[in-house]
């Protein structure tokens, strides 16, 4: 393929490739893996899991792994009308010339372009309906709940891509040289590699007790539920030392090291939280490696040191030692996002003011300290305006922070304190300089899989935007700068929907591809009267999975995985948040027997010993 012929669709840097650190490798004798993110090219390369995988992948010598992304609609128009399929970035081959494609899905709002992409590769979207290779794999936060996707994609990977990747390399490759077909080979997956799902193997069939329908397994040799893997030693995990720069901007443009993975809060509304747990801390040395390296090979300006909390990690005073001495060295930014109130110390927000002018984020989440206590954020309004105190007084004027509504529990008087909370804040900034600014992003509750709220029924679109109206009302009142966002109750219901779905929302989410739906995470394309069309076509009715409180017995479509979690754990912290009772970590009371020791021994929660400086 000649790539000039790209020149004449919007941004064509999204499509050529040639990027630096792109990898090239000769496609005889290798298994070829084409990693797609089903977002445009700007927002899948910010994806810190695609840059691990593809790295990864392209180190091993048998495996050759190029990228695709959901092209924009020019080219997605011009492709269909001259029949021609999506391609690579690495070698502009064909997508259905791989052996494998895999989908990273990390929001539910990209459900319909996978659709999409397959369709433009010239595959049919349904599994059953595709008779041979490529295997349609997907990973991701999404893949907790498969079921709404399932008729679509051939096989989960469940859990963490680099205990995954190498297992199901192994396997296909081998079922390639051996000729199997694509359907002998997907049984060799689900039956040899642990954390794999394979919904062509399972039949959905209606609950006795509920109103979903569950998947049983067809075989006695397929796992009845499938257990995530996890990476035990995240001191040794694989890392990209040279991961692509690409040539124009991205949605975060930085380059990222990963802290820790999973968290310890415990927060009860937290998916993450969950289904990235243990807690698995990268060392401080192994940290100061991969800035080193980092810096050299890509000449990136600032970094981000990613992770749920960045403040609880274990060596936080030798880490902004190691932040202060690289920024002094290279003269480059690195940022702390996911910042708490309750343990940001003086030293850091010195750091931080360093290298950073603009504003500060935090998540406070619910107004009253009662809504707080059930939804277990531990933050006290002591430890706020404590926090507070520093930020303002190192001289910060613009401040953000997240809230929610429609939080179980929420009454009318909890929506009145999150209002009085925020003319508090701002009454208490203005004492030390006169422009201080609040933002606020305040968003709709959506309860999801896996997590101790996943049995309560989430707010109405109506009921929704009564209390959008309502704080929207009362916040006019403050004096000052404050300025303030509000999710779209209509994104929550699909997101709600497409999380606590079973197989049966497949055909919705079919039809609302097939009329127009694409992009529904961008404001501008999002078509909520297309999703609707598609649920009465369908004649699915979304009370049952988004409005009504589930009974603790009933089993859930998701729990086919197993996230690494109990349910009795789970069902406990529920029962926790209806007393308004909080719940330590198990850093502050040891382990609490969640679920994770089951699979993992000894659980790595515990932070690594502190190194000298």
């Amino acid at each position: 393929m000649d790539i000039h012929f790209l020149e004449g669709f919007e941004s064509p840097s999204r499509y050529i490739g040639n990027e630096l650190h792109s990898v090239h490798k000769v496609w005889e004798d290798r298994l070829r893996i084409l990693l797609v993110y089903p977002d445009l090219y700007e927002v899948g390369m910010s994806s810190h899991g695609l840059r691990i995988l593809y790295h990864l992948l392209n180190d091993m010598d048998d495996v050759v792994a190029e990228r695709a992304f959901a092209p924009g609609k020019d080219l997605a128009q011009w492709l269909r009308a001259h029949g021609e399929p999506l391609f690579s970035l690495e070698s502009q081959q064909p997508a259905p010339l791989f052996d494998v494609i895999a989908f990273t899905l990390s929001t539910e709002l990209t459900y319909t372009n996978v659709l999409n992409i397959l369709d433009l590769g010239t595959l049919p979207v349904r599994s059953e309906d595709r008779t041979g290779w490529p295997i349609i794999l997907a990973g991701g936060s999404c893949s907790f709940n498969p079921e709404p996707m399932a008729p679509f994609i051939d096989a989960f990977g469940i859990g963490d891509g680099e205990e995954l990747m190498p297992d199901i390399v192994r396997t296909l490759r081998a079922a390639r040289s051996a000729g199997l077909s694509r359907d002998d080979a997907l049984v060799q997956l689900a039956s040899s590699v642990p954390g794999i799902y394979v919904p062509s193997l399972y039949d959905a069939q209606p609950a006795a007790s509920s109103p979903y329908v569950l998947s049983e397994p067809r075989r006695p040799s397929i796992p009845r539920t499938v257990a995530k893997r996890t990476l035990a030693d995240f001191g040794t995990a694989y890392v990209p030392v040279k991961p692509i720069v690409p040539f124009r901007e991205l949605v975060h443009d930085r380059g990222t090291i990963e802290l820790f993975r999973g968290c310890v809060r415990g927060c009860r509304f937290c998916e993450a939280g969950i289904s990235y747990r243990p807690m698995r801390e990268k060392p401080l040395a192994a940290i100061r490696s991969e800035l080193e390296q980092l810096v050299a090979n890509t000449g990136y300006e600032e970094v981000g040191l990613l992770s749920l909390s960045s403040t609880d990690y274990s060596d936080l005073p030798g880490l902004t030692s190691l932040v202060r001495r690289f920024r002094e060295e290279h003269h480059i930014s690195i940022s702390f996002p996911s910042l708490r109130m309750e343990n940001f110390p003086d030293y850091l927000a010195d750091e931080i003011k360093k290298t950073r002018e603009g504003s500060l984020t935090f998540a406070i989440e619910a107004g009253s300290q009662r809504l707080r206590d059930v939804i277990n954020k531990n933050i006290t309004e002591e430890s706020i305006f404590a926090t507070l105190k520093t930020v303002f007084g190192k001289g910060w004027h613009l401040v953000k922070f997240y809230f929610m509504f429609g939080l179980p529990g929420e009454t009318a008087e909890d929506l009145d304190a999150m209002v009085d909370l925020v003319e508090r804040i701002q009454r208490f900034g203005s004492g030390f300089r006169r422009d201080v600014a609040i933002n606020l992003s305040i968003n709709p509750f959506v309860p999801r899989p896996d997590t101790p709220f996943q049995w309560c029924p989430q707010d109405t679109m109506e009921q929704s935007h009564a209390k959008i109206d309502h704080l929207k009302t009362e916040l006019r009142k403050l004096r000052g700068k404050v300025h303030a966002d509000f999710g779209d109750p209509r994104i929550a219901f699909l997101e709600g929907l497409l999380s606590r779905g079973d197989r049966r929302i497949a055909s919705v989410i079919e039809t609302a591809w097939r009329a127009g739906a694409q992009f529904d995470g961008w404001r501008e394309s999002f078509r909520f009267d297309v999703w609707m069309a598609a649920l009465h076509e369908q004649n699915v009715i979304p009370d049952s999975y988004l409005y009504r409180e589930i009974g603790a017995a009933e089993a859930f479509p998701w729990e086919v995985v197993q996230a690494g979690v109990s349910r009795e754990f789970l069902r406990s912290e529920y029962e926790a948040s209806l007393e308004a009772t909080t719940s330590p970590t198990c850093q502050q009371a040891g382990c609490r027997v969640c679920g994770v020791q089951e699979y993992l021994v000894p659980c790595p929660s515990a932070p690594p010993a502190s190194e000298d400086h």
